[in-house]
């Protein structure tokens, strides 16, 4: 019984109910190397990649080159060679085992294409895009695939099994590494375009998103600088009014207080150094100045900017805490 195959351009017209209907093939002679088998199990062969191809289609985010798939289908062979039984008595045996070697012949050009298409293929987490190839990835399987000039090769077994009512009928492993190989590359080929469109929008996408992260940063900045204004000039202030308060007092009161204004300076300053590294992060939105809302944008140095400002922030608020104690002190 032979496999009903569609024609190439009925077959992805409609590529969300499209389906070639697969059964195993029944062979006629006990023998793997029978013609009549081999051509059965080619189609069967070409049928089971149609199914796999139009079902790993369906589910792709991209649109396929529909005249380019249209000419694969129609052109694409599978040609079993180099066929060797395995079975030592296959008179005895109710099973033939037998092995061979699976070529896969494409459109000319198409291997270019696929290689190309492999290396321009949209993936975030690609890091290894430049060093691995579609070649790589073929040999990665273990049927010792390889291309070369549009052609695919690989090792493929299959066994013929008597049945009870004196038929014979076709195994064949339904996840075929070869079968997946020659999926990969018609897939990729045929995304080709699709994939260059995507880039190209991917391009443009983080080209305004750069775009707008460098006027978010530039932004963030200039806020960051104008709090850097304000708290160096309450900064000024505040230091200039703990002076004045200091110089009120006589040699005498200064003398006693010394060693507490030494100590208190000391805490001060360690105390807003400390103060000063709590990450922003950790920081409620109401928690956070207007600056610090737009923390998102920071580089490094910025970050480094903001434990300076909070320094200062710190600085000044336990400065005027020390200048109200010195009044009630002098008070």
């Amino acid at each position: 019984m032979s496999v009903a195959l569609m024609s190439g351009c009925d077959y992805f017209k409609n590529k969300k109910d499209a389906e070639v209907k697969s059964e195993t093939p029944v062979l006629e002679d006990w023998s793997c190397t029978a013609q009549a088998n081999i051509d059965q199990l080619q189609e069967h062969l070409k049928t089971e990649y149609l199914n796999e191809l139009n079902k790993q289609l369906r589910h792709s985010d991209y649109e396929p080159d529909q005249q380019l798939m249209d000419l694969i289908v129609k052109n694409l062979q599978f040609k079993i060679k180099n066929i060797t039984t395995l079975t030592e008595d296959p008179d005895k045996a109710k099973t033939l085992e037998c092995a061979s070697q699976l070529q896969v012949i494409f459109p000319k050009g198409l291997q270019k294409r696929a290689e190309n298409a492999f290396a321009e293929r949209p993936c975030d987490e690609c890091e290894d895009r430049s060093t691995y190839t579609l070649n790589d990835s073929l040999e990665d399987g273990e049927s010792g695939l390889s291309m070369d000039n549009d052609q695919l090769k690989g090792n493929f077994s299959y066994s013929i099994t008597k049945t009870d009512k004196d038929g014979l009928s076709l195994s064949v492993p339904s996840q075929n590494d070869v079968i997946d190989g020659v999926v990969t590359v018609t897939r990729h080929a045929v995304l080709y375009a699709a994939y260059n469109k995507q880039n190209k929008q991917n391009e443009e996408y983080y080209k305004q998103s750069a775009e707008n992260d460098t006027a978010q940063t530039s932004l963030a900045q200039k806020a960051m600088d104008i709090r850097k204004k304000e708290l160096d000039q309450d900064n000024a202030a505040v230091v200039d009014r703990l002076n004045q308060t200091w110089d009120r007092f006589s040699d005498e009161q200064k003398a006693q207080l010394q060693q507490d204004q030494a100590d208190w300076f000391e805490k001060r300053d360690v105390d807003c150094k400390v103060l000063a590294q709590k990450s922003v992060y950790s920081l409620s939105d109401s928690e956070k100045e207007t600056y610090q809302k737009h923390s998102q944008y920071w580089d490094n140095a910025m970050q480094s900017e903001n434990q300076e400002l909070q320094f200062t922030k710190c600085f000044n608020q336990k400065t005027t805490e020390r200048i109200v104690y010195l009044n009630n002190v002098f008070n």
